[in-house]
């Protein structure tokens, strides 16, 4: 193992260790006593299954440009198949804090003499040094393909660790021919921009190297991809990478693409995102319409679909684009703007090369990002490419709240509190940030101060007219949130229904990411204030003249009713009484109709008052109504045909006047006249002419007397039913 001081200054605290057990224990057995660190044991010790070459222990500080050697030997575990992979790796600590570096080399048991193999790694290298370190993420499952003369040979995937080996590599180094290695991104296509350039010792390009050479049983390592795209196209909400975003570069004066000539890759000039979010832009400024020094705007176009919303995201905007000045790419490693300024050629506006995660807040330091750029070719790729500048799109978030709205009460009158209860869920799977519930309530309703609680805990909203406002929540993914109020109905509430009103909406957009829940309540008359109860009695009206008199008792079991079909019953005082029988109009009064049954009476009374009354109501003042009957003296008359010119309604002259005695009986008291005819084979209609002119005779008669004469007419047939009838015709 060979370590090199290449900075420019002595290195302190340098150690070197090896661990025969890693990657894979067991693979490997330490031969005692062959480590020597510069050909000397001095420093030297093994442990476990470590060898530790403690160089500033054993000889200081390790000065620019010395070198420190470790040999040693190990054995192979003779139960190791052919064909197995050992890789064994030394790293190199030094400085306080401690920094490290670290060195592979694998052979192959069993393996062909004559053939090589070709090893290496691929990585997301954050800090830019070809140098893959701890905490770098290894590209996994990325094609990587072997090409003899231009045609493809072999294809492999990277490990877990994104490492890769191809066995069997016939050599090259006397015949001409000529490999290349090309590395793939998981699904790229036609549309895939190149995001890293490779590091070997042979000819690198984006995501290839070419001109390699293979001797004989050689084993190649190092032939590696290090990837460095400038950022990541994420989710605003869901902070997860969004595939299939096209992204364009901009000449920022004309707004036009620049041409693809522009790029090392011309792929990049339209790419497309894959699932990892990656894109790249490596200008060259090779033509005109692309000059060293220029402005351009990234553009980003969502994917198809209605999944995000088009345009640059409003939740997170960009902190310049083309309304804005240009942020000046040259100027910005180790400027204020440079929040890694360790890398010193390297402007990242963002501290990881991931994109911010769920708990980065939005509009933060770590969400910052620019799509209006000055680049130059100064110094690439620090002046003409931008790193960590993770571009976030907003997702359609439109249905993504389900909202509902309750209140128990259904009926209210004013003055009474009307609790109402919101219910919101995060239908999505993601943590929903800046969220706004507003509650708009109906005129003439108030909130009541401190009522509202979200979850149990007491919040209270921003009240402005008649809204409510709870704003900066957030609503976990497949959650739900509770809030709960108190309305107050207003005095000046007129009846009716009124509507309560609430949605969801995002904080930072303005825009609705709920439907409208509505709950609706309806303002009724208050039974103390705004009814008119009706109460009244039925009694005896043993003198007839309408009035309850001293000595005229109630009639119990008589039925009453209303317009609207409410219906009473007499106590056994003849008293009733009817709560709320009508809500008169506010301002100018009702009509109320109230209704005896005469057929409730006690048999043989009949009424002595109006059977219908109607009275004027106003709202909150109670009704009495009153209704007299009494025990009437029946006058009868009977009729039949021997009495009437035959065929006429005419009486005999013998029978006319017992008309004038039958008025003088009836003034003797106040009476009910019944006149009863028994028919035989008359004609049904010659007897109800009979009928009706006896009545009307009587009633002109009597038109000067002093009480109102009720006549009660009566026919009945000796043989049942008129002759026509019984006989069917």
């Amino acid at each position: 193992m060979r370590v090199t001081n290449i900075g420019a200054v002595p290195a302190f605290n340098v150690v070197i260790t090896d661990d025969l057990d890693a990657p894979q224990p067991g693979q490997l057995a330490y031969v005692a006593g062959s480590a020597t660190m510069n050909g000397s044991t001095t420093g030297v010790s093994f442990a476990g299954s470590t060898i530790t070459a403690d160089y500033s222990g054993a000889y200081g500080t390790l000065a620019p440009g010395e070198i420190v050697v470790l040999r040693f030997r190990a054995t192979l575990d003779t139960a190791l198949t052919n064909g197995t992979v050992v890789t064994n790796t030394g790293v190199a600590a030094w400085n306080t804090p401690t920094q490290t570096v670290s060195a592979s080399v694998s052979i192959i048991v069993g393996g062909i003499p004559g053939v090589a193999v070709l090893n290496g790694s691929l990585w997301h290298d954050a800090d830019f040094d070809d140098v893959r370190d701890a905490g770098e993420q290894p590209l996994t499952g990325w094609p990587v393909d072997l090409y003899r003369d231009g045609s493809l040979l072999h294809t492999t995937l990277t490990d877990p660790n994104g490492d890769y080996s191809i066995i069997g590599v016939q050599p090259n180094d006397t015949n001409g021919v000529i490999y290349e290695l090309r590395f793939r991104a998981p699904g790229a296509g036609a549309n895939t921009a190149m995001v890293g350039l490779a590091a070997s010792a042979f000819t690198n390009g984006l995501q290839r190297i070419g001109d390699i050479v293979v001797p004989p049983a050689a084993n190649l390592q190092g032939l590696n991809l290090p990837i460095d795209p400038n950022g990541v196209v994420y989710n605003s909400i869901a902070r997860i990478p969004v595939a299939g975003a096209t992204l364009t570069l901009l000449d920022a004066g004309s707004s036009t693409p620049v041409p693809a000539s522009c790029f090392d890759d011309p792929v990049q000039q339209g790419q497309v995102t894959l699932s990892n979010g990656y894109y790249k832009f490596d200008l060259n400024f090779s033509d005109p319409s692309c000059p060293s020094g220029g402005d351009y705007v990234i553009d980003v176009t969502v994917p198809p679909g209605a999944t995000y919303v088009a345009g640059y995201s409003q939740i997170i905007p960009p902190t310049s684009d083309a309304s804005t000045a240009a942020f000046s790419v040259p100027a910005c490693p180790s400027s204020i703007n440079d929040v890694i300024p360790g890398t010193t050629l390297f402007c990242e506006v963002q501290p990881s090369e991931f994109a911010p995660g769920a708990g980065v807040p939005a509009n933060s330091a770590g969400t910052v990002y620019h799509v209006h750029l000055t680049l130059d070719g100064s110094q690439p790729p620090g002046s003409s490419q931008i790193f960590n500048n993770h571009i976030p799109l907003d997702p359609e978030l439109a249905g993504s709240i389900a909202i509902s709205k309750t209140t128990p009460l259904l009926n209210v009158t004013r003055g009474q509190l009307v609790p109402y209860v919101i219910t919101v869920n995060n239908t999505t799977g993601t943590l929903l940030t800046d969220v706004t519930i507003v509650d708009r309530f109906p005129a003439g309703f108030n909130y009541v101060a401190g009522s509202a609680q979200i979850d149990g805990v007491p919040n209270e909203p921003t009240i402005v007219g008649q809204e409510l406002t709870w704003s900066g929540l957030l609503i976990t993914g497949s959650s739900s949130r509770t809030l709960k109020l108190l309305l107050a109905v207003g005095a000046g509430v007129t009846e009716g229904e009124y509507v309560n009103r609430a949605q969801v909406i995002n904080g930072t957009t303005g825009s609705a990411i709920s439907g409208e829940a509505t709950a609706t309540v309806r303002i009724v008359p208050d039974p103390t204030f705004d009814c008119t109860d009706v109460i009244g009695k039925v009694f005896n009206d043993a003198n007839r003249n309408g009035i309850q008199d001293d000595g005229e008792d109630g009639l119990p079991g008589v039925r009453v009713a209303t317009a609207r079909g409410l219906r009473a019953t007499t106590d056994a005082h003849g008293r009733y009484h009817i709560t709320c029988a009508i809500t008169p109009h506010e301002t100018r009064g009702s009509n109320f109709v109230l209704k005896l049954d005469d057929r409730t009476l006690p048999s043989g009374f009949r009424l002595s008052t109006d059977q219908t009354r109607i009275k004027r109501a106003t709202r909150g003042k109670a009704l009495r109504i009153n209704f007299g009957a009494s025990i009437h003296r029946v006058v009868a008359i009977d009729l039949s045909d021997p009495a009437f010119e035959p065929g006429t309604t005419e009486i005999r002259f013998q029978w006319r006047s017992r008309i004038d005695l039958l008025l003088e009986e009836l003034r003797k008291a106040p009476s009910v006249l019944r006149l009863s005819y028994v028919a035989d084979r008359e004609d049904p209609a010659l007897v109800q002419r009979r009928i009706e002119a006896i009545k009307q005779q009587v009633t002109e008669a009597w038109d000067q007397a002093d009480y109102v004469l009720s006549i009660e007419p009566e026919i009945f047939w000796r043989l049942g039913a008129p002759t026509t009838k019984r006989d069917g015709r």
